[in-house]
């Protein structure tokens, strides 16, 4: 993660990344968080939390499945 990196927020921008829909990214959602990879954060009072992503930890997380052999 550099310092200049930009957070990926929602599922739908975060599944882009992968090329898959939101909904499959959804269903990883203990994985990912257990991993340290999405974290939740509120953009102003009063709002619904959002997700939010690095794309670098993203990669390093689906680098990590590949080379467990598991699928994506």
């Amino acid at each position: 993660m550099s310092i200049d990196e930009r957070v990926i927020e929602t599922w739908p921008k975060i599944a882009a990344m992968f090329s898959v829909c939101p909904r499959t990214m959804m269903r990883r959602r203990d994985e990912l968080q257990k991993a340290g990879v999405i974290f939740y954060r509120k953009r102003r009072a009063g709002e619904r939390k959002v997700v939010c992503a690095f794309p670098s930890l993203l990669k390093l997380w689906i680098q990590q499945k590949a080379m467990e052999g598991k699928n994506f």
